[in-house]
């Protein structure tokens, strides 16, 4: 460090406030201490630093199921995000399992990490009191447990399912059944209240109908449109909660020898990777996941370091992208 400081013409303190992103160093210092750092290859020794500081620099990540494509994608770009930071990000999966989530939780603050991301696998907070009594921060990402009102970032859940809604409304659909994630996620209930109150707005609640799933996979969306089929029930078009149940119910829409979009039109969310490739591409509702984890990783890190965010509650605006998989009804239309 004394090396580093020399050849950057600062002091040793200058040079430690640099590295452990300390507030009141111009850009100007910090760049020069930073291309002192590239130069000599420097790497501080994280036990050392930990005792001086009293800080890991390293996060923990509870995610509720990385084997998802969009928690996968997430945790991935939340690690990018973490260590353009100056932090290691930890990350544990839950599997949606809120005794898991209550057990990382612990661990985390046994390792005692600098701060906290989790996706709720439920409305229940597991987060245990002594969470809060380490003073640990805490952001959570995408889903939040219920009632929450700590510091988080999400997508505007119920525009979600409004601009879904809006959107098959205006190709002519009447008869929309919603395919929901979990009802024991405050997420899954938003998207689908928007869709309900778009189609009340307009007088056509009779045409809602809610099938929830009960889990958040591309089986749990095929097993819940079989349901709905089994039923007698023929949708004109169907709004699934996340693009990989949307991809279920499609898979389940062709098994019964029907076609997407010509028998039933599909929408989801998210905009994963495999949305654009499916046959026919899906239509969704786009969340950015590497701006979701970003702003969450950096929300966090000024938490971390003391800096008052100028908002602690991030809502995402959602982005209606329109592929394929929707189009205007063919069929008549009664009331579900």
């Amino acid at each position: 460090m004394k090396d580093v400081g020399k050849l950057a013409g600062v002091s040793k303190q200058t040079v430690s406030a640099v590295i452990n992103g300390k507030p009141g160093i111009t850009e100007e210092t910090q760049q020069r201490v930073l291309d002192v750092i590239a130069q000599l290859g420097y790497r501080p020794h994280a036990v050392a630093r930990s005792l001086a500081t009293g800080r890991t620099h390293t996060l923990a990540f509870l995610a509720a199921d990385l084997s998802a494509p969009f928690i996968g994608k997430l945790a991935l770009a939340a690690e990018d995000a973490a260590q353009a930071c100056g932090f290691n990000l930890v990350v544990y999966n839950t599997h949606d399992d809120p005794e898991k989530e209550s057990a990382y939780f612990y661990d985390a603050v046994e390792r005692n990490v600098d701060g906290i991301l989790f996706i709720s696998a439920t409305d229940r907070y597991a987060a245990p009191e002594a969470v809060g009594a380490s003073g640990i921060p805490i952001v959570a990402v995408d889903r939040a447990p219920y009632p929450y009102q700590g510091p988080l970032v999400t997508l505007d859940n119920v525009k979600t399912g409004w601009i879904a809604g809006e959107h098959l409304i205006g190709l002519g659909h009447r008869r929309i059944v919603c395919i929901s994630g979990p009802q024991d996620v405050l997420m899954a209930r938003d998207r689908a209240r928007g869709l309900n109150q778009v189609l009340a707005q307009r007088g056509l609640e009779d045409g809602f109908r809610l099938e929830p799933a009960s889990g958040w996979s591309y089986q749990d969306g095929y097993e819940a449109m079989n349901r709905v089929l089994a039923q007698g029930l023929h949708p004109t078009a169907v709004f699934a909660t996340g693009d990989a149940l949307a991809i279920g119910v499609m898979r389940a829409i062709v098994a019964a020898g029907l076609q997407v979009p010509a028998d039933t039109s599909v929408v989801g969310v998210d905009d994963i990777d495999s949305a654009a490739y499916q046959n026919p591409p899906l239509t969704t509702i786009r969340q950015s996941i590497a701006e979701l984890a970003t702003l969450s990783v950096n929300l966090l890190c000024d938490i971390v370091r003391g800096r008052p965010p100028a908002q602690a509650q991030i809502v995402m605006e959602p982005v209606l992208v329109v592929r394929e998989s929707t189009a205007p009804p063919q069929t008549r239309q009664e009331a579900l």
